[in-house]
């Protein structure tokens, strides 16, 4: 019998996954690298998305994610100020955004963090040295103009603590992008076996009630400047609600 790629845990966190710290997610992220940085460079158009499923390539020409990096030059063009811009970028691998940002913004002068597990982030070292990779969250005791969390608030066990921390770092942008939303359900939790991209592991992730996290961005004292769209739904097998990914500039 074959899994599916999406299934509801109704147990929530209880349940046992291996998680993001794998070595076939290095792996994976090692060897699309490449491919990535070349899709990136010169003057084509940016339908550029870093994860493909195994033995597709990288491609320029996909118009949701033209969607999704036009609207992240939209939200670091906002951020950007006197030329220069301080950016974490919460679980953000091995540096996808600074390398879509040297591209969107090459008159910016970046100051460009990432926030991820120790795997992602020695990766990181590795392939851009100039930057700074961060394992633990001593990152989050100094302000940036923006902090981003993209395709990664999800898979926080604590959405609600973990935004209130991203919030306190924001000098003050916080964008919450790719997040899977529902409307009608409360917040739950599905697993992800990402087999199809190559990954060998299976993880945990939310489903996050939109409203809920409005509310918690306002406790955090965030308020919403923009939501945009983004492409993809999850439609996880026994789920309550299909989710939809949005994305969020938040102020604080």
């Amino acid at each position: 019998m074959t899994l599916p790629e999406w299934e509801y845990v109704p147990e929530g966190w209880d349940r046992r996954a291996t998680g993001w710290d794998a070595p076939g997610i290095e792996a994976a992220y090692r060897r699309r690298w490449p491919e990535f940085v070349a899709a990136v460079e010169g003057t084509g158009t940016l339908g550029v998305a870093h994860e493909v499923p195994d033995g597709r390539p990288v491609v320029t020409h996909d118009p949701g994610w033209h969607n999704v990096v036009m609207t992240f030059a939209y939200v670091a063009a906002r951020a950007s100020h006197d030329g220069r811009l301080s950016l974490l970028d919460w679980g953000g691998g091995p540096g996808h955004y600074l390398v879509l940002a040297r591209a969107l913004l090459p008159e910016v002068a970046l100051d460009y963090h990432s926030r991820d597990l120790p795997r992602l982030a020695a990766l990181g070292r590795e392939l851009l040295p100039e930057a700074t990779f961060h394992d633990d969250d001593r990152c989050l005791d100094r302000a940036y103009d923006l902090v981003v969390a993209s395709d990664s608030l999800q898979y926080s066990p604590d959405v609600p603590a973990t935004l209130a921390r991203l919030a306190a770092a924001a000098a003050p942008w916080l964008y919450v992008a790719q997040l899977p939303t529902v409307q009608a359900s409360r917040s739950f939790v599905v697993l992800q076996r990402p087999a199809a991209y190559g990954y060998d592991t299976e993880y945990l992730g939310w489903a996050v009630n939109r409203d809920e996290l409005l509310d918690t961005a306002a406790s955090a004292g965030l308020a919403l400047e923009r939501e945009f769209l983004a492409p993809g739904a999850i439609d996880a097998a026994g789920a309550p609600e299909a989710a939809h990914l949005h994305s969020f500039l938040f102020r604080r």
